[in-house]
């Protein structure tokens, strides 16, 4: 309990001489997350068509500058991950090919937080910048849902994705890179972030074979940061 504490203590500390000496900037963001799962190359298994979940992602973003275009940015965002296979059946009557297949998507809703160092350059108006650092995610909830296919689509199976039931861990540690462009405008500054991420953790618990399945994301956001402060400037002797 004492070491927790200090921790505590210690980080809180931390916090405040960072907001006191460095500029610090609070805004948001939103935009569009692509997301998949990496495939193992392996020619024992049939592994079946896995496609990209198109949704989105919000976000709270803290930037605190440090000196000569070097930051730190965290925020905390909401974004949609998982994937969809598509399995088609060929099928036909009387040499008239018909439309016959599964669908299958995974939606997987996690809490994101990255911590990321930034380098910012350009001048007063427009700039631009690079972001790489560690990504630590916890899914909230996800769904389980598939689809069949013949002529028209109907719903076959729609239900909650249960990750104790499949012993899938809901934390997922990653790693972030990312660039943007950004515009002054009055007291604000907007953005433009293009950014992929690749989690480290197993997304599959499949006995005898390891298939190493893991997320990956590339999101497209736009948003906004506002200064708090100026930053620390000592006084002259």
């Amino acid at each position: 309990m004492n070491t927790a504490k200090r921790i505590i203590t210690t980080t809180f500390a931390l916090l405040l001489v960072t907001c006191t000496f460095a500029q610090v900037s609070l805004g948001v963001k939103g935009g569009v997350n692509i997301a998949n799962i990496s495939t193992p190359e392996i020619s024992i298994v049939n592994i079946p068509d896995i496609q990209a979940n198109k949704s989105f992602t919000v976000g709270a973003v803290a930037e605190f500058g440090i000196k000569n275009g070097f930051a730190i940015q965290t925020e905390a965002n909401y974004t949609k991950k998982g994937f969809t296979i598509n399995e088609g059946i060929p099928l036909e009557i009387a040499d008239f090919p018909l439309p016959v297949g599964v669908k299958v998507t995974t939606d997987l809703n996690y809490i994101e937080v990255p911590v990321l160092a930034k380098y910012n350059f350009g001048n007063e108006k427009v700039g631009g910048y690079i972001t790489a650092g560690p990504t630590m995610s916890y899914a909230s909830n996800g769904r389980f849902r598939t689809s069949a296919n013949f002529i028209i689509d109907f719903n076959v199976i729609d239900r909650k994705f249960d990750f104790d039931d499949l012993n899938i861990s809901k934390f997922d540690i990653g790693a972030s890179v990312g660039a943007g462009g950004t515009v002054n405008v009055g007291a604000s500054k907007l953005f433009v972030d293009a950014r992929y991420t690749h989690g480290f953790n197993k997304m599959d618990n499949i006995p005898v074979i390891d298939l190493d399945f893991k997320n990956r994301n590339f999101a497209l956001t736009t948003g906004f940061l506002i200064p708090l402060n100026k930053g620390y400037s000592r006084p002259r002797a």
